[in-house]
């Protein structure tokens, strides 16, 4: 159980590393910008980072679901077992069967601070 927190406590590093490649990509991916035509102030982007931009944005509740997801696995697991070892099989099912649901919109919002 300590190798599998401890592995899912890196996403947040990986999302981190995804979103600058994503914006990296964008920045070197070119424009549409004429030669001689001065670049706007905010910077000037072309078809393909419109693309990534877009992409990044569609898939940003999916990449909120993988860790909210994993601690729910990892938790149900854990409190099953616990239950198994004790003798409780119907408890031990019940914790299973509650914690294997896909997480809901509001434990997607994360931890309230």
């Amino acid at each position: 159980m300590n190798k599998t927190a401890e592995a899912g406590s890196k996403f947040e590093e990986e999302f981190t590393s995804y979103s600058d490649g994503v914006v990296g990509a964008a920045t070197w991916a070119g424009t549409m910008v004429l030669g001689g035509t001065e670049l706007p102030k905010e910077g000037a982007f072309g078809p393909v980072a419109q693309a990534l931009l877009e992409f990044q944005q569609r898939t940003e509740n999916d990449l909120k679901f993988l860790p909210v997801r994993t601690g729910k696995s990892i938790t149900g697991a854990r409190l099953a077992t616990e239950e198994y070892v004790k003798g409780d099989l119907q408890m031990a099912k019940n914790k299973q069967e509650e914690y294997s649901k896909a997480p809901t919109a509001e434990e997607l919002k994360g931890p309230k601070k």
